[in-house]
């Protein structure tokens, strides 16, 4: 019998390609969006989605003006004082493995917006 070592890291977990993590984001209610910028993020009203995705290194974004909701993971608010709470997650930035990004594979699937579309 031997010994092995070698220390296991989490770097031994395989990354998603970049389609791969869009079709999961989809499967989990994420509203996925391509911005001319090369930023893509999703929108989701499930705490569940959200917590994964910043699991995975997505970064959350509050619009300006929204009503921050503390009872759910970073970064939820509500558009309304009674309205569900949703999460505004970057995800361009989310390690990926495969020479396409995740910005590349969004624009085979999700429509290209420009930031006054949300204005």
């Amino acid at each position: 019998m031997s010994v092995s070592e070698r220390v296991p890291s989490p770097a031994d977990v395989a990354l998603p390609t970049a389609a791969e993590l869009l079709a999961e984001i989809r499967a989990r209610e994420g509203r996925i969006f391509r911005m001319r910028e090369h930023h893509v993020f999703v929108i989701t009203n499930n705490p569940d989605t959200a917590q994964w995705l910043l699991g995975m290194g997505g970064l959350p974004y509050r619009p300006v003006g929204q009503n921050p909701s503390w009872d759910y993971p970073l970064g939820a608010y509500r558009r309304s004082r009674e309205g569900p709470p949703e999460w505004d997650i970057y995800v361009h930035i989310v390690p990926v493995s495969g020479p396409q990004t995740i910005w590349e594979a969004a624009g085979e699937q999700a429509p290209t917006v420009d930031p006054l579309d949300f204005a």
